[in-house]
């Protein structure tokens, strides 16, 4: 995933924030101990979401310590107690980063290829250290082994459809979620699961949409639009992303109220604020015309190095 899966901040309250940073940090550090310190580097945000979520469905119960770590050093920090749920995450995350990894070597130019050929080497052992761990997970790996194959399939052949890839990457998402869960837990993560990956798709396609021209990178949204549209055609394509947008985040709600909160109130908040403040928020950012300018900057900013 790709880190636009955030709170909004200032509007969690004090403990909401602290069992937050507790659960990140507790992910951070079971990554580190299921699949090598290298892989903290690739933590981020969603991930951390996910976590909420499986530990409130599978009613994990929770525990905290206070721990230094090497980016906190002097100050202990709340930390989530490694626990079934934590350890799953983390190896969803290496096995997902290695698969991100290949396609980025497929299919990237430039520095992000660069970066992910330095990074193979790295990913391959994380993905081996999952595996190694908990054998399981071999069903999930082919799962996305299987997703990011049609995905790539489906932009080979750029067929003028947005949605189409949104929803190879949903069900991606789907898989991730709700793997190992009983059945109506499962349900009720896959159904969110489907949806909060539609919304980082149609959002992340946005984000790079002036990049991927520039560098003439496959993007879906170049599939159906000119990029020379005037603003008032801009305007009008960004006001149907974010109508797209609000439409999946309503349907995530919709699997968010089945779920019963009662023993986790504070992780209620925080799963609420991702999806009703942080996220929209997000999106906001990501379709502004302010962010349009910062791109096409960058664009001319690359031409001109390149001249």
């Amino acid at each position: 995933m790709f880190g636009y899966i955030r709170v909004d901040r200032p509007e969690l309250k004090v403990r909401e924030y602290e069992a937050y940073r507790g659960a990140y940090c507790g992910l951070c550090r079971a990554m580190g101990k299921c699949t090598g310190c290298a892989s903290r580097m690739t933590l981020s945000y969603d991930f951390a979401f996910l976590l909420l979520l499986r530990l409130v469905l599978t009613e994990t119960p929770c525990e905290t310590e206070m721990k230094r770590c090497f980016v906190h050093p002097f100050h202990k920090r709340p930390t989530l107690k490694r626990n079934a749920q934590s350890d799953y995450v983390a190896c969803a995350a290496a096995i997902l980063s290695y698969y991100k990894c290949k396609d980025d070597l497929a299919d990237e130019t430039g520095k992000k290829k660069l970066r992910a050929r330095f990074f193979s080497v790295t990913a391959a052992s994380m993905r081996r250290r999952a595996l190694k761990r908990d054998p399981s997970l071999a069903a999930l790996d082919g799962r996305i082994r299987d997703a990011m194959a049609r995905i790539s399939a489906a932009e080979r052949e750029k067929t003028p459809s947005v949605d189409l890839y949104a929803e190879l990457s949903g069900e991606m998402l789907a898989e991730i979620f709700s793997f190992g869960l009983d059945e109506a837990e499962a349900r009720i993560a896959r159904s969110i699961g489907r949806h909060i990956g539609k919304w980082v798709y149609l959002t992340d396609a946005y984000d790079d949409l002036r990049e991927d021209s520039e560098r003439e990178r496959f993007n879906p949204y170049l599939v159906l639009w000119e990029t020379d549209a005037d603003a008032a055609v801009w305007e009008e394509r960004r006001e149907m992303i974010r109508v797209a947008l609000l439409s999946e985040l309503s349907e995530a709600e919709n699997g968010v109220d089945l779920i019963d909160f009662s023993e986790y109130p504070d992780f209620c908040g925080v799963i609420r604020n991702i999806l009703y403040r942080g996220m929209p928020k997000t999106a906001d950012t990501v379709l502004s015309e302010e962010n349009k300018q910062k791109n096409k900057k960058r664009g001319s900013t690359a031409r001109m190095g390149k001249e």
